[in-house]
This record gives structure tokens, sequence and C-alpha cells, in this order.
């Protein structure tokens, strides 16, 4: 799916001259699907963006129990298929987007786009900024639904059979896949992991698009 990318109106004809279209509905410059990432980094805000997911991506959804009151929350996490990361730090290349052989959900996200954030942020109003001192950052997280204390990533993700740290099937089982109803990718700044089941969490848990969810949440 397309990016949308940010061109100064002095710099259109530059823009427009190595590809990029206009969506006059959405006022806004964005990269076609077949054009590369790579040929529009001046016009990409790579001071906050590391990693691109293409459209459609998903959003992740579990419960797990408080560390803090003990009672059932729900959690979510951005999750992709098709993800692109932006590399700096190879002294072999220059500094490029690359795609990522892997499924994954990503967190510790420290960045993400403005409208999904908010579109995000007022469907679920547990998972907003916050600082972990664990990670002595601030970044999206997820908050307790009823004392309202941080759950941090990496609990969530990195500890095995966490919230989004499946172990076996019946744990990709119990998660759920909402898929975003936005057209355009979407770039955001954070981590992802390699899992040696990827695979197996995109095929088991239950995956739905965002119309149905709200239908019956």
């Amino acid at each position: 799916m397309p990016y949308k990318i940010n061109v100064p109106y002095s710099e259109k004809d530059t823009a427009k001259a190595v590809g990029a279209f206009w969506d006059n509905a959405s006022k806004t410059w964005y990269i076609p699907d077949h054009k590369h990432f790579n040929d529009f980094l001046k016009w990409i805000n790579i001071k906050d963006i590391s990693i691109i997911l293409k459209a459609p991506y998903y959003l992740g959804l579990n419960k797990r129990e408080c560390w803090k009151c003990s009672k059932e929350t729900t959690v979510i996490s951005l999750y992709s298929d098709n993800f692109y990361k932006y590399n700096d730090d190879d002294d072999t290349d220059e500094p490029a987007f690359h795609p990522v052989d892997s499924k994954s959900f990503v967190y510790s996200l420290a960045f993400i786009e403005p409208d999904v954030a908010n579109f995000i942020h007022k469907e679920f109003q547990f998972y907003k900024l916050g600082y972990s001192k664990m990670a002595d950052s601030t970044y999206w997280a997820n908050h307790c639904e009823h004392c309202k204390v941080i759950q941090g990533d990496f609990h969530l993700h990195e500890e095995p059979d966490g919230a989004f740290c499946p172990i076996d099937e019946e744990s990709c089982k119990k998660l759920t896949l909402i898929e975003m109803p936005f057209t355009y990718d979407l770039g955001l700044d954070g981590a992802f992991s390699y899992s040696s089941n990827e695979d197996e969490i995109f095929e088991l848990a239950k995956k739905v698009k965002w119309e149905n969810f709200k239908e019956n949440k």
C-alpha cells in the first residue's frame, strides 16, 4: 500500500519527478506501492521513523493479569507480516529501508504516526504514552484498566508466554489480530523480535476486520 510523505510545496516538482503522487482527498503526497521508500528518504522523517508497516497491518488483542492489582486487563500491540526497517548503523551500506523477513509484534514504540496513534488511543484509552522505570524510557504502553499502572513491554513481548510472546498453539489461539482500517502504510519508531513461532501466530490467531470487531465489541 502507499506511504504518506511530507513534501514542501517548493519541492513538489522534484517529488513528482521521482514518482510521488498527490492524493487530493487526503491532501497529501505519497509513495505508490510500486516505488521503493529509499527513493524518497528526504521526505521521510527518519529521526522519528525506523520501521514502516505495510498495510494491511494488525492490532493484536489479548488479556493478562495485572502485575500490580492481579485483575485481568486487556492489552494490545501492533503486528505486521510485512514491514521494513531503516538501517543506518551498517558501515557497508548506505542508510536505507530494508524488508524484514519476519512476522512480528512491534513494541517499545516511542513514536507512532499521529493519525493512527490517536485512533488507537481513542478506542483503547489504556494504551498511551507512559514512563517505564525498568526500561528508563517513555513509550506507547498498555496500562491496567483497573489500577491504571503501566504494563511493561518487556513482560508482554520478551518473557516466554507473555501476552505477545506465545510459546505454543494454545497461546497463539488466545490472540486476536484485528485488521486496521487504514489504506496507507504506517511509520513508527520501536523494536521487533524474530520469533520461532511467527508463522503459527499468524495462522492460529483469530483474524477479524476492524468493522466486525467494532460490531461485536
